[in-house]
């Protein structure tokens, strides 16, 4: 427990041996993030330091976090961090599975969730000065790659590159605020058969969302469906407008520019 602690917190006054930037490439997530993941989890039952049948005291709460942020991290396998806190493969597998539950529980409804009215408002404020009335985010696909992807599944998940990936359809704003993520289509399928299967597509389509008491004017035309900002591979709907593709005048070519600049997102 003391060289966690001296490693990524540092004891008896003495600074951590591995600074913010070190901790934020090794865990993906700032120091402050990860601090309050652990005073949200160091009180439950499972994360508490118990005593087992033998009398000895167990893991630290600290410990079984480090363990599982390592994990899902780098995405090792739970018996490698288990060389580095002394712990079982079943503890860590325990502990990853429990965070993920806990992340989930605690904060899937303040950040994971449409933006409300005010939000959205600001958004369509940002992009009305950009040029662009009526976005309300940037809408792609990414590949993450699966290393270790089960053999019988390695067709499944293979994409165009000839690697094994889990797609992941995102959408953000400039700031980089995420509010939906859809992730698991297998990496063989291309945007639109993503786009096909996407909680975000169905609820286009049947008017849950965008919201409609929203309203932009575009050539003098007022309008009331809100659109995301997406590249030229996706279909022609009406709450999907690309970038121009091919910008011949400088007016264009700098308003391309600016929206590549405030929409390469992920």
């Amino acid at each position: 427990m003391r060289g966690t602690i001296r490693d990524y917190s540092g004891v008896d006054g003495q600074p951590p041996v591995y600074g913010e930037e070190t901790f934020e490439s090794r865990f993906r997530l700032p120091r402050s993030a990860f601090m309050r993941i652990y005073e949200a989890i160091r009180d439950r039952l499972f994360w508490r330091q118990s005593i087992n049948a033998t009398g000895r005291p167990q893991v630290y709460a600290l410990e079984k976090l480090v363990a599982a942020s390592r994990v899902l991290a780098y995405g090792e396998t739970s018996d490698r961090a288990g060389e580095y806190f002394q712990m079982s493969k079943s503890t860590i597998e325990v502990a990853t599975k429990k965070l993920i539950e806990v992340i989930v529980e605690e904060w899937e409804p303040v950040y994971l969730r449409p933006p409300h009215d005010e939000e959205v408002k600001r958004m369509l404020e940002r992009n009305a000065a950009r040029g662009m009335p009526g976005c309300i985010g940037s809408l792609d696909c990414s590949h993450w790659e699966w290393a270790a992807c089960p053999q019988g599944l390695a067709e499944q998940y293979q994409n165009c590159k000839k690697r094994r990936s889990i797609v992941m359809e995102t959408v953000c704003d400039e700031d980089l605020y995420i509010w939906h993520i859809f992730i698991g289509a297998p990496g063989s399928l291309n945007d639109l058969n993503v786009l096909r299967i996407s909680p975000a597509y169905f609820d286009a389509v049947e008017g849950v969302w965008p919201p409609k008491s929203f309203s932009f004017c575009v050539n003098g035309c007022s309008r009331r469906l809100l659109y995301y900002l997406t590249d030229g591979a996706y279909s022609k709907y009406p709450f999907f407008v690309s970038p121009y593709p091919n910008p011949i005048l400088p007016a264009c070519r700098k308003r391309c520019a600016r929206m590549s600049s405030g929409f390469s997102g992920f």
